[in-house]
């Protein structure tokens, strides 16, 4: 099937600037929507956090870049769960978003907005509205970045502050892919760990580091470590009362120095069960 919102010479995405390079449209894109990020946060759309209100979002956002801004996609969306991966994600039909959206919402109404929840409760209810909406991915682009503003203004309005900032690309990739066919724990995980201001301090600590060593963190899985949960790894190096270590699946935790029974040499390998 032909997809109007691309150019049909270059096979990019037809946007207000008239951009024909993939790279130029994607530095362009993220510098317009940076700013109307910042903007919104300062002054967050009023709204009933219903489909009107993720459109508006969605519209304010890009409307520098796209003339379809706010409108929810035409076509099938598909995509590779990873590159070159067998495994697809498809994503609700177009004439599905508007009425699959709509009960997501009532459900929410219902729920009273998530107000008045302990904060791993509101987490856990939190992780199950992201996927879902993910899952119907209403928007041809720019999904993840409005809905991160719309659970964010959610959020805010019952008191919590959700800190997308320490959330690498691949853990959201994983998540996304996970949630939306239907495994909401990583979801569900990664929505605790960054409503809890003192857990992910540790991580924001970690993700300076990296970036002064230019290390490209935003393409491996970090996280912290899980209570009760067994960790094998390479020891990097501590810091305060914390250290990081890589997994055999190239992941990066923190963790807490008392959880070892000793303190080991980089690149050494350590077991332990966080407490």
């Amino acid at each position: 099937m032909s997809d109007p919102y691309l150019d049909p010479r270059s096979g990019i995405l037809r946007n207000k600037f008239g951009i024909t390079d993939q790279a130029l449209l994607d530095r362009a894109e993220a510098d317009a929507v940076a700013v109307r990020s910042i903007l919104l946060q300062g002054n967050p759309l009023k709204g009933n956090f219903d489909s009107q209100h993720l459109k508006r979002i969605h519209q304010y956002l890009f409307q520098d870049v796209y003339e379809w801004a706010g409108h929810f996609r035409a076509i099938e969306m598909a995509k590779a769960d990873y590159v070159n991966s067998r495994q697809v994600t498809r994503f609700t039909s177009p004439e599905l978003i508007e009425p699959e959206l709509t009960t997501l919402f009532q459900n929410l109404a219902r729920d009273n907005f998530l107000k008045s929840l302990p904060r791993k409760d509101f987490a856990h209810k939190l992780a199950l509205l992201f996927g879902e909406i993910n899952r119907i991915h209403p928007f041809r682009e720019g999904n993840g970045r409005a809905q991160r503003t719309f659970v964010r203004q959610l959020s805010s309005s019952v008191g919590y502050k959700p800190n997308f900032k320490v959330v690498s690309k691949e853990r959201m990739v994983q998540a996304s892919i996970l949630s939306a066919n239907g495994d909401f724990d990583m979801m569900a995980r990664l929505m605790d760990e960054i409503t809890d201001t003192e857990r992910i301090q540790p991580l924001v600590k970690l993700i300076e580091h990296l970036e002064r060593n230019r290390f490209n963190w935003n393409d491996r899985y970090i996280a912290t470590t899980t209570s009760g949960q067994p960790y094998a790894g390479i020891f990097a190096e501590s810091n305060g009362s914390n250290f990081f270590f890589r997994t055999e699946q190239s992941q990066i935790l923190v963790g807490k120095l008392k959880d070892l029974k000793q303190a080991p040499r980089p690149g050494e390998k350590i077991c332990f069960t966080a407490e």
